[in-house]
């Protein structure tokens, strides 16, 4: 996992939990080892993050949320580190789905549902995703829960006849990717990750040449939100060239050159972005526009 995916699950996972500052040896009660461990897991130090939720899962009668947090930062660390141990991920997925709160059981399919894909077994991991976003469609998991389910239908598949070797997804796969976030979006069209899923489709479109659909989705992340500023800029740019170079929107892509120009002076691309604003004003200006 690269350090962009590690940052934005560890953000993601903090808006399950309560996740503090603390450091050091927890010493102030199970709140603190939680805090702590949480913290430790954020900046990847994964066997203390574990020591401390271990803590919290031996003593005796925790509430009901300090567990649930307990476990799922063992799921998770296990999970995730370097060296996963997928098999002791599972044990602890598998027990936050017996605790008796939804945010447990959500956290449960999505962990088991990462885990299948992970462990070469692609349906029974889409399987739990799918029940994930139909019995908590309000829930984050679940928004999280498609984009890993389009991811997969997206992905290269290793090719068993030719090991080390990937084939593209199947044509099949990608429609039924595409159309998973296009009916998540249109149910939940100001999901916290709706930009996300947005820039998604536009990457596959742009790679069908379906460059309309791939700007109305770039669009549309742009109008979400997108918190990250160099994925900002891309996103502006990449409307600008396609509306341009692509489509002949010449008003659309003068919108967003000047807006890329106005937002990011300090970027290698700015020459570029000022001198191609000024061409599709001359041609908007040549055509009478």
């Amino acid at each position: 996992m690269d350090a962009r995916t590690f940052r934005v699950v560890a953000a993601i996972l903090a808006i399950f939990v309560s996740c503090g500052c603390g450091g050091g040896t927890p010493s102030g009660g199970l709140d603190a080892a939680l805090e702590d461990g949480w913290k430790a897991f954020s900046t990847g130090d994964f066997d203390f993050a574990v020591n401390c939720f271990k803590i919290v899962e031996s003593a005796d009668a925790p509430a009901l949320e300090q567990t649930y947090s307990a476990l799922l930062g063992l799921a998770t660390c296990h999970h995730l580190r370097p060296n996963p141990d997928l098999a002791r991920a599972r044990s602890y997925y598998v027990r936050l789905a017996e605790l008796d709160t939804d945010a447990a059981r959500a956290q449960s399919l999505l962990g088991l549902g990462r885990l299948e894909m992970a462990a070469g077994k692609p349906g029974q991991g889409q399987s739990e995703l799918m029940s994930l976003m139909q019995d908590y469609p309000d829930r984050l998991e679940a928004s999280e829960a498609a984009v890993h389910l389009a991811d997969s239908l997206f992905r290269p598949h290793g090719d068993d006849a030719k090991p080390g070797e990937f084939t593209l997804a199947r044509e099949a796969a990608v429609l039924r990717g595409l159309e998973t976030l296009e009916a998540w979006l249109g149910t939940h069209p100001d999901d916290l990750l709706a930009s996300a899923m947005h820039i998604m489709l536009a990457n596959k479109y742009i790679e069908m040449s379906d460059f309309e659909k791939a700007v109305e989705h770039l669009v549309a992340a742009d109008e979400a939100g997108i918190a990250g500023v160099k994925t900002r800029s891309v996103t502006l740019w990449r409307i600008a060239r396609i509306a341009q170079k692509e489509l002949k929107d010449y008003e659309l892509a003068e919108t967003y050159y000047a807006r890329y120009v106005a937002e990011f002076e300090r970027t290698v691309l700015f020459y570029r972005a000022a001198k191609s604003l000024e061409r599709v004003q001359a041609l908007r200006a040549g055509q009478g526009v």
